[in-house]
């Protein structure tokens, strides 16, 4: 009987252009995506691969800046041993880890609000200095409070990353809030400063401030920006502006 497997046999053009079509969807598409929306706020094509990389490489990074008093239980790696039963044949025992109690560390992620925050701040002044438009202000307040909100209430604990919020549901609010609202002119650093900000304040900041939400999350290490986060500030940021 033979096994079954698998066996291509178009020829090497169709692989190649298969291999540069994988290319150009996962590699070049969002590259350019992110490019362009960077180039709406001011900085040049190389600038927003260079900060879209740092983006990227700042995610692996968190930096603690508070151990709480709170004790969670973290669980230790779970052991497997092979024996042999009463039969002579051999059985597969797992054995349940013990728990290791440990104080809960907060911690900040760069890329999902280090260096967001700074560009944020980056963008404000820019458009201050270089457009002397004060009257975005209350625009990017105003998101912003409509995107925290909105995060704040789909904000749920996860036993993997501490707080999670929908991916795009900051992108969405961000982008239906500025552009039904906010002047044209302000559009790009609005929907970029608000739409990060925003998911960072509703899906991170405020409801780690309620009490009965910070007993709930029960990971070892709760990240501001983390993984439960992150694609929301990220994808708020770049698909809001470019549809803004």
């Amino acid at each position: 009987m033979m096994n079954p497997y698998f066996q291509y046999s178009g020829g090497i053009i169709p692989a190649l252009l298969f291999l540069v079509a994988l290319f150009f969807l996962f590699v070049f598409l969002p590259v350019s995506m992110v490019a362009e929306a960077f180039s709406k706020l001011g900085l040049t094509p190389a600038q927003g691969v260079l900060m879209l990389i740092a983006i990227m490489v700042g995610r692996m990074i968190n930096i603690p800046v508070l151990t709480s008093e709170r004790l969670v239980v973290v669980p230790g790696p779970r052991s497997v041993r092979f024996s042999v039963d009463e039969a002579g044949r051999p059985v597969r025992v797992e054995q349940e880890p013990a728990g290791e109690v440990r104080k809960q560390v907060f911690a900040v992620n760069v890329g999902g609000l280090v260096l967001p925050f700074l560009l944020s701040v980056t963008f404000l002044i820019r458009q201050h200095m270089v457009f002397q438009s004060d009257g975005v202000y209350p625009w990017i307040g105003f998101v912003l409070v409509m995107v925290a909100g909105g995060c704040y209430a789909m904000a749920k604990p996860d036993v993997l990353t501490g707080i999670r919020i929908p991916l795009v549901l900051p992108a969405l609010i961000t982008f239906l809030c500025v552009y039904f609202f906010v002047p044209e002119p302000f559009r790009p650093v609005a929907a970029y400063v608000a739409g990060t900000m925003g998911a960072i304040l509703g899906g991170n900041l405020i409801p780690l401030l309620s009490k009965r939400f910070r007993n709930s999350v029960g990971t070892p290490m709760v990240i501001i920006g983390g993984p439960g986060t992150f694609g929301g500030v990220f994808v708020a940021g770049i698909l809001s502006v470019l549809l803004a």
